[in-house]
């Protein structure tokens, strides 16, 4: 009895030795341990966040999701297809080490759907490419060579009496060995996504995959291998799986554009029109500049003294407003260059950077004019790279382009950000030419060099809105320069310069205004703090130098260059009407607020116009409250703005109705 028992304890203990080392999951096992290391290696090499536990997780989740399927492939087919993924995965590490050192970001579908967007990095690969970067490839020759093995073996069982299919027959079932298996590396891989991804979204990256603002958070929250899965789908959502708009919805759409050119032909029979035919035209997007500061002094000092004297010799609009949202920088950016709204949630730079839109810098250069963009942060922030390939700019001056002789905040002080910009385009030689540059010294949280801290700001000292005076008057000294650099480089008097703040400063501590202002702060006043930002246009000769008080806003940027430069709007689709015109219309704020001067719209949170606040303005500036209907009209029409906007940004159609009008 005692030897029976013996001989079926042996059978059994035989049988599971078998049976663990049939089941088709120690390739895909080695696969895992291998590409996690390498992803491990990458993350020191990319050096944007830790290798968190979480990451660690999803690394290993995203490699088991990527090979599970190989489970139910045969045993040679398994082996060469663990191979080739071995091989497509370490080249797409490689690939984005080598994008990454570039352009400090991640290659994303539309990069790859755009291959010309990488061209200056595929002339330079080689000099890229570091010795150390064929580790990622040292497990190869390794799958090669059991892959071989594979082959042989069961080439060499074949030969010796079919040991193979006995083994087959006297095993279990072929569907439980394969299904089982494949079930359980899936749904474990799958967890090890899903669990930490969750955690970090209703914790530190709570609302990032909504705002989609920039790679690298999402990168740090998903790996490498989850970046991509996610990018994958985020592009399938936004470019397959939508749904088609109906005709009258583009019919609609059209419509709305017909009865914008209108308004906007009004400036090809006024002054001005085509008087700065042929000038170049300079573009400053300061960081967080706003409105308030402009005239105001702080222990007796002026805190923009050199905007308020160059505003005496410019075209000012005191009531200009940004219009942006979740995109910040950015959305300012597509505003002033596109003459369109941003999207109410995330960055248009980053969800439809592929799109087609009617900008500044493609219409110019239509006129002869070279087009560049100057900012001294990485070009991959806000999709940079990507946008400003699609709007045709001729050059993008990025961080590698500027000497950081003068470290301030993120990265290059204004002062010297200004002088060497001149001095890139005065190397370019190249008139007429189109300049968009775009500030960082003023960026939240305004934390200056002690030895820039220029004014005695009293009880703000120590507060962040002392901060962001002490930062605005640093800027305010970097526009002095600039004037004096583009005097020195004999580009002043045929220079066309426009200076507006892109957003505002995230301050919402009304005594510390109260503070510096000097007086209460009303509702409306706060509503208009925040969303005022100056804007001003130096004409050579400090020609037609006047305050116009219209209400503006930055969509209106566009076509108030198109009007001085004498360039109908007619060809192209935009959604802003000259400043310099008489024509009226609202300035429309993301939200569904509005004003157009003598009305001010604050929406409600639940969305009802009814419900909403409207106030009456006076010739003051002052606002009042009034009857709620006085503001319906506007308010519904600015839902119809935006309405039409976003379909037009996420449908694309701006090809669609450039062919329907051919």
């Amino acid at each position: 009895m005692y030897a029976q028992l013996g001989e079926g304890a042996r059978k059994v203990f035989s049988w599971s030795v078998w049976a663990l080392r049939s089941l088709p999951i120690w390739g895909i096992a080695l696969l895992v341990v291998s590409v996690a290391y390498k992803l491990e290696h990458l993350d020191h090499q990319f050096n944007v966040g830790g290798m968190n536990q979480w990451k660690w997780y999803v690394n290993y989740g995203a490699a088991m999701l990527a090979s599970f399927w190989t489970i139910f492939l045969g045993v040679r087919a398994r082996a060469l297809s663990l191979a080739i993924l071995d091989l497509a995965l370490s080249f797409l590490m490689f690939s984005d080490l080598i994008y990454f050192r570039y352009f400090k970001d991640f290659i994303s579908v539309p990069v790859l759907l755009q291959a010309g967007q990488v061209g200056e990095l595929q002339a330079s690969i080689w000099s890229l490419t570091e010795r150390g970067d064929w580790f990622l490839f040292a497990d190869i020759p390794v799958a090669a060579a059991l892959v071989v093995w594979v082959f042989w073996r069961h080439s060499s069982a074949k030969k010796n009496g079919s040991r193979i299919a006995r083994i087959q027959v006297r095993g279990p079932k072929t569907w439980w060995r394969k299904f089982v298996p494949a079930t359980l590396v899936f749904v474990v891989g799958w967890a090890l996504i899903y669990y930490p991804v969750e955690e970090q979204k209703n914790g530190w990256a709570r609302g990032l995959f909504v705002g989609n603002w920039w790679n690298v958070p999402i990168y740090n929250v998903t790996g490498l291998l989850g970046f991509h899965g996610y990018d994958a789908f985020r592009y399938a959502k936004e470019h397959w799986f939508g749904d088609s708009l109906p005709q009258e919805q583009i019919d609609e759409a059209r419509s709305w554009f017909d009865a914008r050119k209108k308004l906007q032909k009004q400036m090809e029979s006024e002054p001005l029109f085509g008087e700065y035919k042929g000038k170049n035209v300079l573009v400053v997007q300061a960081e967080a500049f706003q409105q308030f500061v402009i005239g105001q002094s702080i222990g007796g000092e002026e805190i923009t003294p050199n905007l308020n004297k160059l505003i005496g010799e410019s075209i000012y609009f005191p009531n200009f407003y940004h219009q942006t949202a979740q995109g910040r920088t950015s959305d300012a950016d597509f505003g002033t260059s596109c003459s369109m709204h941003p999207m109410p949630t995330g960055s248009v730079f980053i969800r439809f950077a592929g799109n087609e839109f009617d900008c500044a810098p493609a219409i110019l250069k239509d006129q002869g004019y070279d087009a560049t963009v100057h900012h001294a942060y990485d070009g991959s922030f806000w999709n940079r790279n990507n946008m400003y390939h699609n709007m045709d700019y001729d050059q993008f001056y990025t961080v590698k382009d500027y000497d950081i002789d003068e470290p301030v905040g993120w990265s290059l002080g204004d002062r010297s950000f200004f002088r060497q910009t001149v001095e890139q385009l005065k190397e370019r030689s190249n008139n007429p030419f189109y300049a968009m540059t775009i500030s960082l010294s003023s960026h939240h949280p305004f934390k200056l060099p002690y030895s820039d801290q220029e004014l005695k700001v009293g009880d703000l000292q120590g507060k962040i809105l002392g901060d962001y005076v002490q930062a605005a008057h640093y800027v305010d000294s970097a526009v002095g320069e600039l004037i004096a650099n583009l005097k020195e480089a004999n580009l002043w008097e045929n220079t066309i310069l426009l200076i507006y703040g892109d957003h505002d400063n995230s301050v919402y501590d009304w005594e510390q205004y109260e503070t510096l202002l000097g007086h209460p702060i009303s509702d409306i006043d706060k509503d208009r703090i925040i969303r005022k930002v100056p804007f001003l246009i130096h004409l050579p000769g400090d020609e037609h130098a006047s305050v116009i008080d219209k209400a503006v806003g930055q969509m209106d940027t566009t076509p108030t260059i198109m009007h001085l430069l004498g360039i109908s709007t007619d060809p192209y689709r935009l959604m802003g009407v000259s400043m310099l015109s008489q024509a009226n219309k609202s300035v429309v704020f993301r939200n569904g607020g509005f004003t157009d001067g003598s009305v001010y719209y604050v929406p409600s949170s639940d969305g009802i116009i009814e419900n909403g606040t409207c106030y009456a303005l006076a010739e003051d500036g002052s606002g009042e409250k009034t009857v709620s209907s006085a503001c319906v009209t506007g308010a519904e029409s600015a839902k119809m703005d935006l309405s039409v906007s976003d379909r037009v940004i996420e449908h694309d159609l701006i090809p669609v109705l450039r062919k329907e009008e051919q």
